[in-house]
């Protein structure tokens, strides 16, 4: 059997050693614990380049699956639709689109729903048998006329902020590096260039050519990643009609969507 000796650059320490390098900069022992300024702005540039790439794709470490049981906790207000809010996970970023479900009666949740369309909703009250109503406010996620008890079960995917495994405890993930052997989740390869590229735009230097260098190994790397299926529009006795009145992002009180 083979073994493998491979160089991990997604530590922290590891990645801005290896900035240092490209930049011809001194290499530190220990550029975390570093006073130099040029080492200040590297930290922070490294904690906002991983920011920047969670926001820059729907990357497949940091895709994760949520499940929440909707039920009736509160009595109803007399003429008005209930409602009710439950907590989103503690790593919540954002949804992936098109991946919310009620899996109890395995049909698409209708969300997010606007402020107009909830209200409408709420004077309007409206039946949950067959699906669930949901939108986000408060960082809490709230669901309309809720069913009773057992409830039904919203299942999603969403895309997590834990960036960074905590160097001491593996069990502990965060979204900012502090220590050394702090470990980001994302590409080691492209956080070092876009480290390297927001080094130099921070630093007033030419960053034309990193900048072309990450952008060309970020294509290459995200061109690598399985996309979506493509929608079936039209639907069959064999394919789910996944465009239709059910699962679009929110629909009228007369079957049409809002505008």
């Amino acid at each position: 059997m083979p073994t493998y000796s491979m160089t991990n650059f997604s530590t922290f320490q590891t990645l801005l050693q290896q900035v240092c390098a490209m930049l011809n900069l001194p290499i530190p022992t220990d550029p975390v614990g570093s006073s130099d300024p040029n080492m200040v702005l590297m930290k922070s540039v490294a904690n906002l380049a991983s920011l920047e790439m969670l926001n820059a794709y729907e990357w497949s470490q940091l895709t994760k699956e949520g499940t929440v049981v909707v039920e009736t906790l509160i009595p109803p207000v007399a003429g008005e639709s209930n409602e009710v809010a439950f907590d989103l996970p503690g790593d919540f970023y954002r949804f992936i689109d098109q991946t919310q479900w009620n899996a109890s009666m395995r049909f698409p949740a209708v969300g997010p729903v606007s402020p107009q369309g909830w209200m409408t909703y709420r004077v309007f009250p409206i039946s949950a048998n067959f699906t669930l109503t949901w939108q986000i406010r408060q960082r809490q996620l709230w669901f309309l006329n809720p069913p009773a008890p057992p409830g039904q079960t919203f299942k999603f995917m969403y895309l997590s902020q834990a960036l960074v495994q905590d160097a001491d405890n593996p069990d502990l993930y965060k979204n900012v590096a502090t220590k050394a052997g702090d470990t980001f989740q994302l590409d080691g390869i492209l956080m070092t260039l876009l480290t390297r590229m927001k080094w130099l735009e921070a630093r007033g230097f030419d960053s034309a050519t990193a900048l072309r260098d990450f952008i060309l190994a970020f294509d290459s790397r995200i061109g690598a990643e399985k996309g979506a299926n493509i929608l079936n529009m039209a639907g069959g006795r064999h394919d789910y009609p996944y465009i239709g009145i059910g699962n679009l992002p929110e629909a009228s009180l007369y079957g049409m969507r809002q505008s």
